[in-house]
């Protein structure tokens, strides 16, 4: 491999891991066209309790995330294998989502319907993904699998509360990663 053609290759998987950075940031900030940008128009994500179009995976993570009270992911392993036209690779990234799942919610990774409300989840699962890249938009994910590994649920009392005079999370942008850069410099 030639040095032109080695450092297109870390280009590109360097922008496939800006996009599933940019995933994990989007769902956990609850900021959905951050999600949506990671997608092609025509991709579909297969998550287990949703499997269709990027439109109706945004609407099924609106609708869960209504009940999450904390979401953070946690990108692990992630190798990625670009195809020989170096027009598609697939991904695989290791994950662990930590959620609070607030009361009233059915949410379909518990189990049983309402039973987890109140508590913590954890998930372990890998993102198998096809990024294709296409002029004007980049690399993003085509196709999406979920690929489950196992799930644990914890009792909220086992959790010790934050102390409210240390920097809290927020599920919107008034986080502190969407401050101003001119903060930066100052």
């Amino acid at each position: 491999m030639d040095v032109t053609q080695a450092l297109e290759d870390l280009t590109a998987e360097h922008a496939i891991r800006a996009k599933l950075a940019q995933y994990c940031q989007g769902v956990d900030r609850k900021q959905y066209e951050l999600v949506s940008d990671c997608y092609h128009d025509d991709a579909t994500d297969s998550h287990g309790p949703y499997d269709g179009d990027v439109e109706g995976f945004i609407d099924f993570l609106k609708d869960r995330h209504a009940h999450i009270g904390s979401s953070m992911h946690v990108i692990g392993t992630t190798s990625v294998v670009l195809s020989e036209d170096r027009r598609r690779a697939r991904s695989e990234s290791y994950c662990i989502t930590y959620q609070h799942l607030l009361p009233g919610g059915d949410d379909p990774f518990a189990g049983n319907g309402d039973a987890g409300a109140g508590s913590w989840i954890t998930i372990a699962c890998r993102y198998v993904d096809i990024f294709e890249h296409r002029a004007g938009a980049g690399w993003k994910i085509w196709r999406r699998t979920v690929v489950h590994e196992w799930t644990k649920l914890e009792d909220s009392a086992d959790y010790v509360p934050l102390n409210p005079g240390w920097p809290q999370f927020r599920r919107d942008t008034t986080d502190l990663v969407f401050s101003s850069l001119d903060e930066l410099s100052a």
